[in-house]
């Protein structure tokens, strides 16, 4: 059996996780026995749940840093890894574009979509005029600038948010002008730049669809929607079923993208003329990842299959469930943790945390 040596980046966040929970569910629970993973965490702080969930772990700089790359690569190379997953937002821009020149000196797959498609959905509103003008399911936007002509044709309330933001940081519905003032104020007091939006009604129809495209950007691996329930800005119940409205829609938006690898397309139904509307595309693995896993989909493992052993997948049936999600603990003991935190930042450490079937 081939062990896949990997790396996960930025293991205190869900999206994070939800990788490191998929590549154990492939060892634990899936029937191909022709690889395992061997996972390798990396974060910022000590204080990251997914450190201690990994076989390995590493204490990294942000990615601000200025040998932050040197570090990733000699990471990579020290370690023998065969892949890389971006697991934050925050590394995102910076590892697509230096993706090339990472598996050039290292040998290791870095799994994220070119850089010219991550720039772009990174900024909401460049998200929005790619939309619209390929004749796509766009929300009613536009720039503060824009505002007054845009009032005449949409009434409160609407969305105020970062163009650049990620995740509900920032994000305003606002119903006057006075809170239209405010959340714009507030978002350009954080050094990003507004955009309004539509507000789109009903909270009961939000979907995620989690798709893989081959690494050529040209097929379709895999396709999965979830009908999802927020709550502070993260799915708390998801129904997984078919969706096909919503799926062909964004299947369509995928292929016209041509990027490779992950990619999420949140959505949601205006009720004013029930059409589905994309609110954002995000060209990673969704938080919502470890759901379509249990279904069916192993997204991580299925972007593996393809970029590593040039294996043409593609899978279609999926079970059809309701998750609901539940805040759960894992315990480190604190001898152990000081111990460690007494070591080199810089070398590769183990350490195990508890966690317990009690719920």
């Amino acid at each position: 059996m081939k062990t896949i040596n990997t790396i996960v980046t930025s293991v205190g966040g869900i999206v994070a996780q939800g990788i490191i929970k998929s590549l154990k569910f492939h060892d634990l629970y899936e029937k191909r026995a022709d690889h395992r993973y061997n996972i390798l965490g990396t974060d910022i702080s000590y204080e990251a749940a997914g450190l201690y969930r990994s076989d390995r772990f590493c204490i990294i700089k942000k990615p601000s840093a200025r040998n932050y790359l040197k570090i990733i690569s000699d990471l990579c190379n020290k370690n023998k890894i065969h892949v890389l997953f971006v697991g934050s937002d925050v590394e995102l821009p910076i590892l697509s574009s230096y993706k090339d020149e990472i598996e050039n000196k290292t040998g290791t797959k870095v799994i994220t979509g070119p850089e010219k498609i991550v720039r772009m959905c990174r900024d909401k509103y460049l998200t929005h005029k790619f939309l619209e003008s390929n004749g796509l399911n766009c929300i009613p936007t536009c720039l503060p600038d824009q505002i007054g002509s845009f009032l005449e044709k949409e009434n409160f309330p609407l969305v105020v948010k970062p163009r650049e933001g990620f995740g509900s940081k920032l994000f305003h519905i606002v119903n006057d002008i006075g809170e239209l003032n405010f959340a714009l104020r507030a978002i350009e007091k954080a050094n990003w730049s507004p955009m309004i939006q539509k507000y789109l009604k009903s909270d009961a129809k939000e979907y995620t669809t989690g798709i893989t495209m081959d690494q050529n950007g040209k097929e379709l691996m895999s396709s999965i929607t979830l009908r999802k329930i927020l709550k502070h800005g993260q799915t708390y119940k998801a129904f997984i079923d078919k969706f096909p409205t919503v799926s062909n829609i964004c299947n369509k938006i995928a292929k016209i993208l041509g990027t490779s690898g992950p990619i999420n397309i949140q959505t949601r139904v205006d009720v004013d003329d029930n059409k589905v509307k994309v609110i954002e595309i995000n060209p990673r693995f969704s938080a919502t990842c470890p759901m379509r896993t249990v279904a069916g989909i192993n997204e991580p493992d299925i972007v593996v299959r393809n970029a590593l052993f040039d294996e043409s997948v593609k899978i279609e049936g999926y079970r059809h469930l309701m998750c609901l999600r539940y805040w759960n603990e894992t315990y480190i003991d604190k001898r152990e943790i000081e111990k460690v935190k007494k070591m080199d930042q810089t070398v590769v450490k183990e350490l195990s945390s508890e966690i317990f079937d009690y719920f």
